[in-house]
């Protein structure tokens, strides 16, 4: 290879790095500027009084602002549409708000037919809110809260999060965060036991695998102290026990995050 050959080479090798410095740089300004503002759809029939026939549904849900903020709204939308188990009529409604207006009315058709039967003091309700309990320059977390009566012994609530590279405008999974499953399972199983299964002041009977094995469950979010896993109501205990939390915080797992994002979740 002759120098000149060497030099064009060295010289495209040097604008391609500096494109893709620029490039991050730009992505990660943009990405801090971005906010996410609260909005909702209420639907109410009835509710006049307290003792009153009243159906009455509130979906409330972050909305991504600013500069380059369309791919983090999809995200948003089709995991929202996944946890109302709205994702099958997507592709009918491209605004959440339609998808969410038209689940309303569905439920409208069902509770008329059910206060025929129950008499006019029946109450339905569904209250969806969020919280972003965690953001950097790269990460968000976001935290959904679900509680609703539709008929029957007692209210059903559940918890779901949201974790969004807010770079790369994609939805991550715990296989994304962590470097070693079968080790991180190991240590989490040992937090389990520590924080749950050895408090002499709870006295549940926990529904575990085999031999009191540790079972992941499927909801967990990112905070500030480390990854929060949330058992939702019988998930692996009674509806008396409640939800369970458990949080395992970043310095025991620290060698096994993935290095791209531990720098974020570390400092």
């Amino acid at each position: 290879m002759n120098r000149t050959n060497l030099y064009r080479i060295l010289g495209i090798l040097a604008v391609l790095a500096i494109a893709y410095y620029g490039y991050t740089f730009y992505v990660a300004t943009k990405t801090s500027e971005i906010e996410f503002l609260p909005d909702s759809v209420v639907y109410k029939r009835g509710c006049y009084k307290p003792d009153s026939l009243c159906l009455k549904i509130i979906y409330r849900f972050p909305v991504a602002h600013g500069l380059g903020s369309s791919r983090l709204e999809k995200v948003i939308v089709s995991d929202y549409l996944e946890m109302v188990d709205l994702s099958n009529i997507k592709s009918r409604y491209p605004y959440l708000k339609d998808a969410l207006v038209n689940s309303a009315m569905g439920y409208d058709t069902s509770f008329v037919e059910y206060a025929k039967q129950f008499g006019s003091q029946s109450t339905w309700f569904i209250n969806i809110d969020y919280k972003v309990i965690y953001r950097t320059s790269r990460l968000l977390s976001i935290r959904y809260h679900q509680n609703s009566y539709l008929g029957g012994a007692h209210n059903m609530y559940e918890y779901h999060y949201l974790i969004i590279d807010l770079k790369k405008s994609n939805k991550l999974a715990l296989s994304d965060l962590i470097t070693d499953k079968n080790r991180f399972t190991t240590i989490a199983q040992k937090v389990f036991t520590e924080q749950i299964l050895n408090d002499t002041n709870d006295n549940t009977d926990y529904w575990l695998a085999p031999n009191n094995t540790f079972i992941l469950p499927k909801e967990f979010g990112l905070t500030a102290k480390g990854i929060l896993f949330h058992y939702n109501v019988y998930e692996i205990a009674s509806y008396s026990r409640g939800d369970i939390e458990l949080l395992i915080p970043y310095d025991d797992i620290k060698d096994i995050l993935v290095e791209k994002y531990r720098k974020e979740l570390i400092n």
